[in-house]
């Protein structure tokens, strides 16, 4: 038990430091960093008061020492991501001359901001129109959030469920922008988000989507934040009292709804009974129970299948086109049959990394992997707020849903989305939106230098 709390203590207290001392690195990577906590208290909680019993696996799990290399997997991330935002490539990138592109577009011209805003507004508008018109809320008939998508949601909504964290993220870019330029937030952006929450509380969503649009929407909040952090400003200047207590306000109303959307869930649409012990069991249970499952079976009985692994994650997964790693890891965990059929009704359980890269690994390949992943995602993180801090907008919008793609990956194992031919257009697209953002501003940057030029020569004569 000691060597599990002293593993797990020294995780969340190097998330502490980061949280405390670099905020700004927290937001940008809060996504990840609160699914890490989460997993890493509910694995320390089955190895310390195990054995404990999993609903869900029709077993009992722990104790033992599985928090050992959970937590050094997730080290393995924190490393490469202080590295990757290690203070000298901030401070390049903060004081590199970067000509902010409003400057250098003539006046008069229409903001890419207005165009997305009404854009944005249009879908959103359409989105509130589809679910007054189905006429099925699923609030106010206690319809389950799955079972509105599969049988009364409109095209709309489907789109909303497939692109949701990535319209948020957007959502913050162009709240964020002005930002960059020393103006106030773009609140019609803010406003948006807003009414995108409140549609998600009315069609029955609960913690999951609430968490991962917020965190996808801080984002740009926090590259902001890292920019005027390492130019000298402190958070005060670019958060004054007033604009942090409306973030407040903002953060207590949305933890509210998610206490009121969790509770109606459990007392009113699924009728639960002994609500307390099942959210004790989501909550401290369900999130480690399949890290636990890997770890008795690679660390401590030494089973592992790389080819197995292989075919079913990569060749013949049950369903190709959601999550592999998590329906292979129902598969081992649960008799085949009746994962097949949980999975058949579009649930899944929780985890999938770093699980995928011990199967795939072993018990030291698996490392390798983690460590090479965790590379992957922090370096492609430093991209993307490089882009947004340079305001290569359009390139930001083309990296969206790469960002997505290594967002889930890191925190469920998505490892299949890597071998689609979808992935590989998307990142060709981002690499040509990066050329052709970059052949534009530097166009914009002669045109400017030489009509700077004509009108000092003038006065020199």
């Amino acid at each position: 038990m000691i060597l599990s709390f002293l593993s797990a203590g020294c995780v969340l207290a190097a998330m502490g430091w980061i949280v405390f001392r670099r905020p700004a690195l927290a937001l940008i990577f809060l996504f990840v960093l609160f699914a890490f906590a989460w997993r890493l208290v509910s694995t320390f909680y089955i190895d310390s008061f195990g054995p404990v019993a999993s609903e869900q696996l029709e077993r009992s799990i722990g104790p033992g020492i599985s928090v050992v290399p959970l937590a050094i997997s997730q080290g393995l991330v924190i490393a490469a991501m202080l590295l990757s935002f290690h203070p000298r490539r901030l401070r390049e990138l903060a004081f590199r001359d970067q000509s902010p592109v409003a400057a250098l577009t003539p006046s008069g011209h229409f903001k890419l901001s207005d165009l997305a805003y009404w854009a944005a507004l249009s879908f959103v508008l359409a989105l509130w129109i589809e679910l007054f018109v189905v006429g099925s809320i699923p609030l106010f008939v206690a319809i389950e959030r799955t079972d509105y998508l599969a049988h009364y949601a409109g095209p709309l909504h489907q789109r909303l469920i497939e692109w949701g964290p990535m319209l948020a993220f957007q959502f913050g870019v162009f709240f964020a922008m002005p930002a960059l330029r020393a103006e106030s937030f773009d609140r019609r952006f803010g406003a948006l988000f807003v009414s995108l929450l409140a549609y998600l509380f009315l069609v029955g969503h609960r913690f999951s989507s609430f968490y991962a649009y917020s965190t996808f929407f801080l984002i740009p909040l926090g590259a902001v934040l890292l920019q005027k952090q390492v130019r000298g400003l402190s958070v005060r200047e670019l958060l004054p009292g007033r604009t942090l207590r409306y973030f407040s306000l903002a953060a207590g109303a949305c933890a509210l709804l998610v206490v009121v959307a969790i509770s109606y869930s459990y007392l009113v649409v699924r009728s639960a009974d002994q609500v307390g012990t099942k959210l004790s069991e989501r909550i401290l249970v369900q999130q480690g129970e399949m890290w636990w499952m890997t770890y008795e079976r690679i660390f401590l009985r030494g089973d592992w299948d790389i080819a197995l692994a292989f075919d079913r994650l990569f060749v013949d997964p049950f369903d190709p086109t959601r999550n592999s790693t998590m329906q292979f890891l129902m598969e081992l965990a649960l008799p085949v049959s009746r994962a097949h059929f949980i999975l058949a009704q579009g649930a899944a359980y929780t985890g999938g990394w770093p699980e995928v890269f011990f199967e795939l690994g072993g018990p030291v390949g698996g490392f390798v992997l983690v460590a090479l992943s965790a590379v992957a995602f922090s370096e492609f993180m430093f991209l993307i707020v490089r882009c947004f801090v340079q305001e290569r907008f359009v390139t930001c919008l083309f990296l969206t849903p790469i960002l997505f793609t290594l967002s889930i990956n890191i925190v469920s194992g998505m490892v299949n989305s890597f071998i689609q031919l979808t992935f590989v257009v998307k990142i060709v697209a981002a690499m040509l939106a990066y050329v052709t953002e970059e052949q534009w501003r530097s166009r914009l940057l002669s045109t400017a230098v030489r009509t700077s030029d004509s009108l000092q020569a003038p006065a020199t004569r």
